[in-house]
């Protein structure tokens, strides 16, 4: 049983496949746990739920461009340059056009 536990709190703190990504029960609502989801989610949920950025599927540049909108049209705040970065990352490896259940045009 410790084995399995602790395999399994690597899997997620990792990302492997099989255990995870997992969804972060309650802290930061449907976004995939793993690096940089704590920052996205603060980020995000000052404007708006999570919810519409799970709902997305955009490039790291389409991302960056919708960042630099928010921040000159709808007042979000700037963020640092590092955690601009770990935002993008962020959104772009789980949030991207090649996630699996984003729908084709």
């Amino acid at each position: 049983m410790q084995k399995l536990i602790t395999g399994t709190v690597l899997c997620l703190a990792l990302g492997l496949p099989g255990l995870g990504p997992a969804l972060a029960e309650d802290e930061f609502g449907d976004f995939v746990v793993a690096p940089g989801a704590e920052e996205t989610y603060y980020a995000c949920i000052a404007c708006h739920s999570e919810k519409i950025v799970v709902q997305q599927g955009l490039t790291r540049k389409d991302w960056d461009e919708l960042l630099d909108w928010m921040i000159e049209e709808q007042g979000m705040y700037e963020p640092e340059a590092e955690e601009r970065r770990i935002i993008l990352d962020y959104l772009a490896t789980h949030y991207g056009t090649d996630r699996p259940n984003f729908p084709a045009h």
